[in-house]
């Protein structure tokens, strides 16, 4: 299985066992910006680290190998927890920050290999890329604002930022940069 084909896969087993989530990452980001390849899988599981059991029992039962002991913490303490799926790394992330627990309410539903799955709305997908702020996110970041305009919500993008890191931090400034830019 492709990264697509696995995060199909997850988010039909999450939607059969009632547990909120969407797909992250360069999958929804791919329906909002340019398509790019991946080689793994973001789950957005909208419930809180201490609640983690339910949706990674059902990730389990579905195929994902996890340390569940440490998943479980990770889940609880940082709000994450990372997984692999026939040698596909599965990042999940849980509820830890307002920002993420509001994303639950602006997923969008989408067609992947002809199944309906929710994924991040593009707000939510620049956000939490500009959070990572790896090279290949910011260039997700550019792409998107780029194909986007105004359909973009930028002052949602730039408010989320700042509710987490801050007025000041580095990421709102490049934020701002890009936005200016285009």
């Amino acid at each position: 299985m492709d990264a697509t084909e696995a995060a199909v896969h997850f988010a039909k087993a999450l939607e059969a066992a009632a547990v909120p989530s969407a797909i992250g990452g360069a999958i929804a980001y791919g329906f909002f910006g340019a398509a790019r390849g991946t080689h793994a899988v973001d789950i957005n599981l909208f419930v809180a680290g201490d609640a983690a059991g339910s949706a990674l029992g059902a990730l389990v039962a579905a195929g994902l190998s996890i340390d569940l002991p440490e998943a479980t913490r990770r889940a609880s303490e940082r709000g994450d927890a990372r997984g692999s799926f026939q040698g596909l790394p599965v990042g999940l992330f849980f509820n830890s920050i307002p920002a993420h627990e509001r994303a639950a309410t602006r997923r969008k539903r989408v067609l992947l290999h002809g199944t309906a799955i929710d994924v991040l709305a593009p707000e939510d997908t620049a956000t939490f890329k500009l959070l990572f702020f790896r090279g290949k996110d910011l260039v997700d970041v550019e792409r998107l604002l780029a194909m986007m305009g105004p359909r973009l919500d930028r002052a949602l993008v730039r408010a989320q930022l700042v509710e987490v890191v801050g007025e000041d931090d580095y990421r709102v400034k490049k934020w701002d940069e890009l936005t200016r830019a285009l």
